[in-house]
């Protein structure tokens, strides 16, 4: 997995400045999600939706640690 960092409870980013923002939900289940992507990256559409994934499984491990 990439290298990634929680910003807050409700965001976390990766080091290519990526950012995903939970709107509502938990990171295990989220209702509402919302992506920043630098245009500077020029992503893929697969490549997004890889970083979605690591996002929202990194997110959802490192609550539960700051949660706990």
């Amino acid at each position: 997995m990439s290298v990634w960092c929680l910003n807050n409870k409700n965001e976390v980013q990766h080091i290519n400045g990526y950012k995903l923002r939970l709107g509502h939900g938990t990171w295990k289940e989220p209702e509402d999600i919302h992506p920043s992507i630098p245009k500077s990256l020029g992503l893929s559409p697969l490549e997004s939706i890889r970083l979605m994934r690591e996002a929202l499984q990194y997110a959802a491990e490192a609550t539960v640690i700051v949660d706990s």
